[in-house]
């Protein structure tokens, strides 16, 4: 099923917090954002624009500003031959389904739920649904070429489509879509019977390993130099972390490293904060601040920094259990600073996967 999501209006636009926020709310309802519209105005084209993209989806989302809102209702109303009425003081078409600054209208083929928007207010309630025909899941310690030969070789006896992206190296998520949903199911239990513990289902494994973690009432603490509290920040997107999450240490400084860590002034001098050794102390010293489940630990070079011995992307992370088993790598990463601090805190959440799988199982 084809969807779309159409933003209306430059206020919007000028506010990356606020937009970012129609996304989340956008592929919270329907689990992914399809294809994206951005308008910063409406103009003499816009009733011939929304009739073309009527024909083009099966269902369209308009967050639109206040200031054009009346717009688009009035002339969504004018193309299925209607009247609009005055609720909630709101404008809205009198043959759509409305609640509070949000009305969906349907047309022969298509269907338009539009919002009615303010900066900086809480998003009226989506309304309507899609078809959900495809699903996501991740595969955990394969390549990308050996996770397409494999899956290749089921796609075909239950006729699904899939499509994968490698989110870090050995970590790649899947779509697989199917006009059956019992053959989508099919598939994806096959896929599980094949690949194991590196296997589970979703498109964010910070995610699924979050809610693992709260399911089993597991602590987790970071300890984090170049991702500044990146870690926490991800962890703490999710409602109930503070049963599993008591805090954690972000120390750029080597003095804070030795006084908040405990890690010692020759270790630093001599193996450096960009080193293994390193991370194993921090592993070390956060265990002894906040006593959790899991500890993970960040250190490297987000950017174009002046340091003979390293390039900047090159991050050590660590992940270290209760028991003292702990498991380190070193990622030589591609991007910008915060693309690189985003895949450092990724990579080092899915050490967990290796050092524990038991505990991770789907």
């Amino acid at each position: 099923m084809k969807h779309l999501l159409f933003i209306l209006g430059d206020e919007i636009l000028a506010n990356s917090n606020f937009k970012n926020y129609i996304y989340r709310a956008y592929e919270k309802k329907f689990k992914e954002i399809n294809e994206i519209k951005i308008q910063n105005k409406t103009d003499k084209d816009l009733p011939f624009l929304l009739e073309d993209l009527m024909q083009k989806y099966d269902f369209i989302t308009i967050f639109s500003s206040f200031e054009y809102y009346p717009t688009v209702a009035k002339i969504l109303a004018t193309l299925n031959e209607d009247n609009l009425i005055l609720d909630e003081n709101t404008l809205v078409p009198s043959k759509s389904f409305y609640e509070k600054d949000s009305f969906m209208i349907e047309f022969p083929t298509c269907k338009i739920n539009v919002l009615k928007i303010q900066i900086n207010h809480t998003i009226p309630n989506l309304i309507g649904d899609i078809s959900l025909n495809f699903k996501h899941f991740c595969l955990f310690g394969i390549d990308n070429e050996s996770a397409i030969l494999l899956l290749e070789t089921l796609t075909k006896s239950y006729e699904v489509k899939i499509k994968v992206t490698q989110l870090l190296e050995h970590i790649n998520l899947v779509k697989v879509s199917s006009s059956q949903y019992g053959k989508l199911e099919s598939f994806l239990k096959s896929v599980q019977n094949l690949f194991g513990q590196k296997f589970f289902l979703g498109k964010d494994p910070i995610e699924f390993i979050s809610k693992k973690l709260l399911d089993k009432n597991m602590k987790i603490s970071f300890a984090e130099s170049c991702t500044g509290g990146l870690c926490a920040a991800k962890i703490t997107q999710f409602s109930g972390i503070s049963q599993i999450f008591e805090g954690s240490i972000v120390s750029y400084s080597n003095r804070l490293k030795h006084e908040w860590l405990g890690i010692s002034e020759d270790i630093l001098e001599n193996n450096g904060a960009y080193s293994e050794k390193c991370i194993y102390f921090m592993l070390k010293g956060i265990f002894k601040t906040a006593k959790p489940d899991f500890a993970l630990a960040i250190s490297g070079i987000a950017d174009k920094e002046d340091i003979k011995e390293h390039k900047a992307g090159t991050i050590y992370i660590g992940a270290m259990f209760k028991d003292g088993t702990y498991i380190q790598e070193i990622l030589y990463l591609k991007g910008d600073r915060e693309f690189i601090k985003e895949q450092a805190v990724l990579g080092a959440f899915c050490l967990m996967l290796k050092l524990k799988p038991e505990i991770f199982e789907f």
